[in-house]
């Protein structure tokens, strides 16, 4: 059930911090969102790919980003700690399926067949995120679609454990794609119907997905991106990795004019180099857009824009030239052109379209979480339950003392009347008792009046004299030991007294042998067992 505003703005803190773990930088984002408004807190960034390089194990990479972030949290003081990561490249697989007609998805259920066909290693060793959107437009009658995001169970892992080597709580976890779709969603999603094509231009990979009412319909990740672009400028000049990237970012693909022949000369050069690659990526795109238009009616609006991100966004004369290879208008994608800085000016374009993933990356986080939309997200639910527990919003702690402290009051309250309660009903109940019985009393009294009690006779503790029989007869008249049985027990006359089993005397009793039987004697009374013959 969706929160009202006034819920949702208490419950969450509005704390966003997006953590790109990408193959030539980390990039971390800290915004303020409220209710209407955006802060970007900060930005910072830090070169991982040397290090990267000289890694050989998983362990080992995942150690230099570990240190990476940690730094960047410490030299920049970032305060959020719940932390929405992004993995770059082909580690997280997108997939977009049409469902059945009429079909109903449940979670519980599992996984529809068509879903499971596209997972391409084992179930038990995948974690997948789903979300069912609506049909294609045009399509008659409208068939549900499914996308679903899958991943290594070791990857999504090792992402989080890096998140939380560094100090943080992972609470989203999905790729450059869906980071950037979030971008376009939050800021641009609901201003046009029309269907844009984003192009994430990264380092090692290039994210290309479409969009469709807001949402993303279609999506791949190519390794066409700014290190394909560097090795083109390699190759053409024979200089090292970081020459050809200052070669790459001073030049790009502009026009040469106006400068010294020399500079002219060299520009050239690097436009011409770049020129092979940046039409590899125009095709990628193009392929991208015919596979997505194969799933959509004959009589679909064509597809005219599309909007460029990425750290190769700003490369000079880029968006014009996928713009001639592809016949698209190419725009530069800045989200966050238009979000207030920290210290309240309007228009941060430090961040621009470098940050465009990462910005849709924290906005996946609280944010949307505060709007009720479902969301995409690759961290299992006990450890996002974990993180959103712990992002509540300091206004609700302030804002629940007062009533707290009125129910703890009314609380202690009813407990002190309920026991002052039970404490006067018990001394009413004993007062009641004591009455009930000091009448019984009086009654008993007037009987014993009208009736004479009777006097019972003092039990005789030497009955059992009665029932005693000789069992034998040892010795001579003048010593003599007579063995008796009776009750259980077995008894011993001997030197005029009477010995239980124990050899112990039984007091009050005295014993003589005569003639032809045993005399006891107990109490004044005389009790006579004959002797056998």
């Amino acid at each position: 059930m969706r929160k009202p505003a006034a819920v949702r703005s208490l419950l969450y803190s509005g704390d966003l911090l997006a953590v790109d773990l990408g193959t030539f930088s980390v990039k971390v984002l800290s915004i303020k969102a409220k209710e209407r408004s955006l802060t970007v807190l900060g930005s910072a960034s830090r070169e991982v790919w040397r290090e990267l390089s000289g890694a050989k194990t998983e362990e080992e990479k995942g150690e230099v980003y570990a240190r990476a972030l940690r730094e960047l949290m410490a030299r920049h003081a970032f305060k959020p700690r719940n932390a929405s990561i992004s993995l770059s490249g082909n580690t997280v697989i997108l997939r977009f399926l049409t469902l059945p007609l009429g079909y109903e998805y449940e979670p519980e259920n599992g996984l529809p067949s068509e879903a499971k066909a596209l997972i391409p290693f084992e179930e038990h060793d995948a974690l997948v995120s789903t979300l069912v959107v609506g049909g294609a437009p045009g399509v008659t009658p409208p068939r549900p679609e499914m996308i679903l995001t899958l991943a290594q169970r070791k990857t999504v892992q090792g992402g989080m454990d890096i998140a939380r080597r560094a100090g943080l709580r992972p609470a989203v976890l999905v790729n450059d794609s869906l980071a950037l779709a979030n971008a376009f969603e939050f800021f641009e999603g609901k201003k046009s119907d029309e269907t844009v094509v984003l192009v994430g231009a990264g380092a090692s990979s290039t994210s290309i997905v479409v969009m469709e009412k807001g949402g993303p319909r279609a999506a791949r990740v190519i390794n066409i991106a700014g290190n394909a672009f560097t090795r083109a400028v390699k190759r053409e000049f024979d200089v090292d990795l970081e020459e050809a990237e200052r070669l790459k970012i001073a030049h790009g693909l502009s026009l040469p004019g106006g400068g010294p022949p020399d500079e002219e000369a060299v520009a050239a050069r690097v436009a011409r180099a770049l020129k092979p690659p940046v039409k590899d990526l125009a095709a990628e795109v193009q392929r991208t857009l015919d596979v997505f238009l194969e799933r959509r009616p004959a009589g679909y609006p064509p597809v005219k824009r599309v909007l460029l991100a990425g750290g190769s966004a700003e490369l000079p004369g880029l968006a014009g030239r996928l713009a001639i290879e592809t016949g698209l208008a190419v725009d530069v994608f800045r989200p966050i052109v238009n979000v207030n800085g920290q210290d309240g000016a309007l228009g941060v374009t430090a961040l621009a379209a470098a940050l465009a993933g990462p910005c849709g990356l924290a906005l996946s986080n609280t944010l949307l979480r505060r709007n009720g939309q479902s969301r995409i997200n690759l961290v299992p639910r006990k450890q996002r339950r974990s993180a959103i527990m712990r992002d509540v919003s300091p206004g609700f702690w302030r804002r629940i003392t007062g009533p707290a402290l009125l129910i703890a009051a009314a609380a202690a309250y009813a407990f002190w009347a309920v026991n002052l309660s039970h404490h006067e009903t018990a001394m009413e109940q004993s007062l009641e008792a004591a009455t009930r019985r000091q009448d019984e009393a009086e009654l008993r009294v007037l009987k014993q009046r009208k009736k004479p009690a009777r006097v019972k006779a003092a039990p005789n503790p030497f009955a059992f004299l009665g029932r005693l029989t000789i069992s034998g007869v040892f010795g001579d008249r003048n010593n003599s030991m007579v063995m008796l049985d009776g009750d259980g027990s077995v008894f011993v006359a001997r030197g005029g007294k009477l010995y239980d089993a124990n050899e112990e005397e039984v007091p009050g009793v005295r014993s003589q042998i005569r003639d032809n039987s045993l005399a006891l004697t107990a109490n004044g009374r005389l009790y006579s067992i004959e002797l056998p013959k």
